[in-house]
């Protein structure tokens, strides 16, 4: 039961940082995905099963909230969390070059990914150019990786604190 809340209480973390605190967190227009580093920290610490299920309810709760084609969040994010979990094992989650190795990877998966989607369905597509590289989409990959280690640090230090008091 303790697992499930701090699930609970994980997903919720990073919805409200992810959703409602971004206009206020952005620099320059570019705001970090973070979800997408809680789930290859999920894949990393807790394996293939946790961050598959979360990728999937943040995908499809990013979906829900999104005007984009429906699912290739949810796609995405439980993709990316098989992957990072499948890898928990031959990766140290403390260190930095492999934090950042990981997400950096993820987000070219999460950003080919979605332009497979749109080349397949250009009707959803609106503004978005398939595999067109972008300054803001380079930037926000950059950010994202840039963010990575102190997110993980925080995530850890929050992981031992869950230990030591519960």
């Amino acid at each position: 039961m303790k697992k499930v809340i701090s699930y609970v209480f994980f997903y919720a973390f990073f919805c409200l940082l992810q959703f409602f605190f971004g206009k206020y967190l952005t620099v320059g227009g570019i705001f970090p995905n973070f979800i997408l580093i809680a789930v290859v920290y999920l894949g990393f610490s807790r394996g293939r099963i946790s961050a598959q299920t979360m990728g999937f309810c943040f995908g499809l709760t990013w979906d829900v909230f999104s005007t984009d084609v429906f699912g290739a969040r949810t796609l995405m994010l439980t993709v990316i969390g098989y992957f990072s979990g499948m890898f928990n094992r031959q990766f140290d989650k403390d260190q930095i070059a492999a934090q950042v190795t990981a997400v950096f990877l993820a987000s070219l998966v999460y950003w080919a990914g979605f332009s497979t989607v749109y080349f397949i369905l250009p009707e959803g597509s609106r503004n978005y150019v398939p595999f067109a590289v972008t300054l803001p989409g380079t930037l926000k990959i950059v950010v994202t990786v840039l963010i990575t280690p102190l997110v993980f640090w925080v995530l850890n230090f929050a992981s031992v604190l869950k230990r030591r008091y519960l």
